[in-house]
């Protein structure tokens, strides 16, 4: 069994060389969502080799399919920043996001979202 660094590293590698070979990749942001979501994986200690994989794939396609719109709320991060940001922070929230919604009434959900109450 491989340890988990090393299958991150040869992640990276794979994303880098995907990048290199597609003109329309941003192989900035691609890099940049990688090493966000090797943060990501690399913390969670109890998962499998398998489900360690499978969150930095998840992550980091999360964190490169978000980064232009971190670059929209904060144009001063230059493409690869914003992925590195996008991987680490948008599965946190959305999983907190989901499980809100799965304990809250559609009546609390609907005056959230019109902007009444807490």
């Amino acid at each position: 069994m491989s340890e988990p660094t090393s299958a991150a590293a040869s992640s990276v590698l794979v994303g880098l060389s995907l990048a290199s070979v597609l003109p329309q990749v941003n192989g900035e942001a691609v890099f940049g969502a990688l090493l966000g979501a090797w943060l990501v994986a690399a913390t969670r200690r109890r998962l499998k080799t398998w489900q360690r994989l499978g969150s930095l794939l998840l992550s980091a396609g999360v964190g490169y399919l978000f980064s232009p719109q971190v670059m929209a709320l904060a144009p001063f991060f230059d493409p690869g920043v914003a992925a590195f940001v996008a991987a680490v922070l948008v599965i946190p929230i959305s999983i907190k996001v989901m499980l809100w919604v799965g304990k809250a009434q559609l009546q609390d959900i609907l005056q959230r979202i019109r902007g009444g109450g807490a």
